[in-house]
């Protein structure tokens, strides 16, 4: 007789709502994040301008300027749909992959609170989007969990990179790199 090894259920964690924990996982949290000697309100601004930098700068421009609201940089891209580089469709999930990098690598405590969730499998809890999040049918791809899935193994990997802010001569922006912490 075969002998059946049944293992327990993988824990959840469940994110989106802005009362709720883990808010912080979502692209509409609070966080700026610098990219290329620019600030971006949020990650959701940098992740929007990602469909523009290349082939529209002025565009990408305006969505991080836009507002320090994410659903307005959210709706903005939107209204140039027209406009989104072509490969987007291929290219969005390692967009958001590189958008989270650089969000989580900047804020210490979300870079902490991500890794504190051990092995579970992090779910983006929308029911009104089916692509990274589960969807009102519960059963949508949750791609953005997938992405803070594969984020968490790679800060595990990584040796720990610690955030310098120094000032850029260009204006009020900060100057992000980083540099190996040495142990």
């Amino acid at each position: 007789m075969a002998e059946i090894l049944l293992s327990p259920r993988r824990a959840r964690v469940l994110f989106y709502h802005k009362t709720d924990p883990h808010y912080g996982f979502t692209n509409f949290s609070p966080h700026p994040v610098y990219y290329n000697n620019k600030r971006y309100p949020t990650s959701e601004h940098l992740f929007q301008s990602f469909k523009f930098q290349l082939h529209r700068p002025r565009l990408a421009e305006h969505i991080r300027t836009c507002s320090e609201r994410p659903s307005v940089a959210f709706s903005e891209a939107r209204r140039f749909q027209s406009e989104v580089r072509s490969d987007w469709k291929i290219v969005n999930i390692q967009m958001m992959d590189r958008a989270l990098w650089y969000k989580f690598t900047q804020h210490e405590s979300l870079k902490k609170e991500l890794l504190a969730t051990d092995d579970a499998e992090l779910v983006e809890n929308s029911d009104k989007d089916a692509f990274w999040g589960v969807g009102a049918d519960r059963r949508g791809r949750n791609e953005l969990g997938k992405a803070l899935e594969r984020l968490r193994t790679k800060l595990r990997s990584k040796p720990s990179f610690k955030p310098v802010c120094t000032p850029s001569f260009a204006g009020r922006e900060q100057n992000y790199s980083y540099i190996k912490q040495m142990s």
